[in-house]
């Protein structure tokens, strides 16, 4: 169970990862604003970081996450909300219950089919479903080329830990197969300033650290750290990993 210590750090990644999807959360309730949503989930809310943007103040708001201490984080934040612990393959919620339920970074590390069952089934017809974001690090670019290494660590570190790190791809056939409608898919963007935002960066290497441990020892991982950082110093390090979003409607 994390410690206070490790709150902060998750939350705070948590949020560095919420500010990549802010424009997709804006673009969906633009797209879909004309149907009537009251009652929103996000399964795997973590710490509350997506759940407690001000863009769902309107609706309704439930959690769920498998974390207790990640709850209760996220309550403090939202102490209006209705938040309970349990996983995405049995959501303790009636059918036909929501009117939008999404993911962020979730089915990276879920049996996306079973997950996306019972989506289908706690959304009400004419509902949507959305995923908010998931990366295919299969598409990942690192520049200068003797980066590109450290990418092909990562996916075999997050299929070490029993994650999918090609889930992007497969987001329109998960859904398309579900039996949804009116099905939109994109990627988000990207660019890149110099020097780097020294608080974001170290951030970021813990979690790859902690991606990383598990397969290498810790004075490799400080290699590639120091390659990476000194890339980022001298203005020419490029990373991108296209993450993708979906949306589509239940019949």
């Amino acid at each position: 169970m994390p410690n206070n210590v490790d709150l902060l750090f998750w939350h705070q990644r948590f949020l560095t990862q919420a500010g990549w999807s802010a424009q997709i959360r804006q673009h969906l309730l633009k797209e879909i604003g004309n149907h009537s949503i009251r009652r929103i989930l996000e399964v795997g809310c973590g710490t509350g970081a997506v759940l407690s943007d001000s863009i769902w103040e309107p609706y309704l708001r439930y959690g769920l996450d498998i974390q207790f201490s990640f709850l209760s984080h996220a309550k403090h934040l939202l102490p209006s909300s209705h938040l309970c612990q349990g996983d995405g393959y049995n959501l303790p919620f009636a059918a036909n219950t929501f009117d939008l339920c999404y993911t962020h970074y979730f089915f990276l590390w879920v049996n996306p089919a079973h997950v996306m069952r019972e989506l289908m089934r706690v959304t009400r017809p004419g509902g949507f479903i959305a995923a908010l974001a998931e990366p295919d690090y299969g598409g990942r670019i690192d520049y200068p080329s003797p980066l590109e290494k450290l990418g092909q660590l990562q996916i075999t570190a997050i299929q070490k830990a029993g994650g999918d790190p090609f889930i992007g791809r497969k987001l329109a056939s998960l859904f398309s197969n579900s039996g949804l409608i009116n099905l939109h898919i994109g990627v988000f963007g990207a660019y890149w300033k110099y020097p780097p935002d020294l608080e974001i960066a170290p951030s970021e290497w813990l979690g790859l650290r902690l991606d990383l441990q598990s397969i290498l020892p810790a004075e490799d991982i400080d290699h590639w750290q120091a390659l990476d950082l000194n890339a980022w110093e001298k203005g020419e390090r490029v990373l991108f990993v296209p993450t993708f979003f979906a949306y589509a409607q239940k019949p």
